[in-house]
């Protein structure tokens, strides 16, 4: 491969995917990680197709062959392997053969490199010509990649989460009135991982599509988009979760997370939105929810986070319960599950015996022992709060 990159620019994609294309005897198109055509062969006599066509006029990879890779586990498998991969479509014609090969550097993939036959043997040492290919490119794939990645406006919104940059230097920037915009926080996360520059990239895209201000970035571990607009409601944020996570989903080929914080007036604002933004996406990552908005979720956000403080200081709970949960080990009694039960009913005990199956007045015993056991007064309110915050940290059911 390298004897015909040899004194040539990287940057002239073209030229060197024609010469790739005579090389193995098939047409050649290089695409961004987006699956954006970047370059393409035009050798004479070589073999085109309606996908072909249809990429190079549209620029990227039709959303057909795009639905049935993801649904395949093609799209997975160029994510973690680095061999080619032969392409073979319910509807394609089988006279023709087409590849695909993932252009990776530094171990992340930054583009793609499709191929495609005439039903004829292309060249004996193809595979090996193309993952040579897929090497010759990387560096300038990479690069085209870090462009998009560090868009200016992740680099406004960087500098402004991260407090280098203040709301009204951020409204210069942006030409907008700080103190009369609405502004709202979303935040972006794959189990647990970093969404990564993949997300920024789509989130600029969508970004551009559409009217008032917006900023998508990297900030540390996480993505970020900012939206400012002269009025936001919850029920255009809520929009905004639903329709930004499928785009970004879509692009990954993996589960994302998405989190809003409440949308504020002024963009001072955003900051806290940001934290709040934060806190959601916490609690949607110790659940199996996918996307949620803090306004919708805040009770179960302030619980968690409670919980969360307990547990990371055992201290404070401890001794609390203890009498309680040795009596239930040594005896097989059952005290600890009807304190979680009675206080969950709000200390109503016909609906706690019944939620126990067992008999109000029997109910009421178990209510006299532990509560001498634990040394509890169900009178005191700041007991039975403190009782609850406990359970709830210690994982009670």
């Amino acid at each position: 491969m390298s004897e015909f990159v040899a004194d040539r620019p990287v940057e002239d994609l073209f030229d060197i995917v024609d010469a790739a294309a005579r090389l193995i005897g098939g047409p050649v198109v290089v695409e961004d990680v987006d699956f954006r055509v970047l370059a393409y062969s035009t050798v004479a006599g070589q073999p085109n197709d309606e996908a072909r066509r249809s990429a190079i006029l549209n620029r990227r990879t039709p959303d057909r062959w795009l639905k049935w890779m993801e649904e395949a586990g093609i799209c997975h498998r160029l994510q973690h392997d680095d061999r080619l991969v032969r392409l073979d479509a319910p509807w394609a014609s089988s006279r023709t053969s087409r590849y695909i090969q993932p252009v990776r550097a530094d171990g992340q993939v930054v583009g793609y490199l499709w191929f495609m036959g005439d039903g004829t043997e292309l060249a004996p040492d193809f595979e090996r010509t193309a993952h040579d290919f897929a090497e010759v490119l990387a560096p300038e794939l990479s690069r085209r990649c870090r462009a998009l990645d560090e868009l200016p406006g992740g680099r406004l919104l960087r500098r402004f989460l991260g407090g280098n940059l203040t709301a009204a230097q951020l409204a210069d920037a942006l030409e907008v009135d700080g103190d009369d915009v609405d502004a709202v926080v979303l935040v972006f996360g794959a189990d647990g991982q970093p969404a990564g520059p993949a997300a920024v990239r789509v989130l600029s895209r969508y970004t551009r599509t559409k009217r008032h201000t917006w900023l998508a970035g990297e900030v540390g571990p996480r993505t970020y988009l900012l939206h400012v607009a002269p009025e936001l409601s919850e029920a255009t944020v809520d929009q905004l979760v639903c329709e930004t996570a499928a785009d970004v989903e879509r692009a990954m080929w993996s589960p994302i997370r998405t989190a809003a914080g409440s949308a504020g007036h002024g963009l001072a604002s955003a900051l806290r939105s940001r934290d709040e933004a934060d806190l959601t996406l916490r609690v949607l990552e110790a659940g199996d929810r996918r996307a949620g908005c803090f306004s919708a979720l805040r009770h179960e956000i302030l619980v968690h986070e409670v919980v969360r403080f307990l547990r990371a200081r055992p201290a404070l709970t401890h001794g609390l319960l203890d009498a309680l949960i040795t009596h239930d080990r040594l005896h097989g009694t059952d005290y600890r599950r009807t304190l979680h039960v009675y206080l969950d009913c709000f200390g109503d005990v016909r609906r706690a015996a019944e939620a126990l199956h067992i008999h109000a007045n029997s109910l009421r015993y178990r209510l006299k022992r532990l509560a001498d056991l634990a040394s509890l007064d169900f009178a005191d309110p700041d007991a039975r709060l403190a009782v609850q915050l406990v359970l709830a940290a210690t994982g009670s059911t």
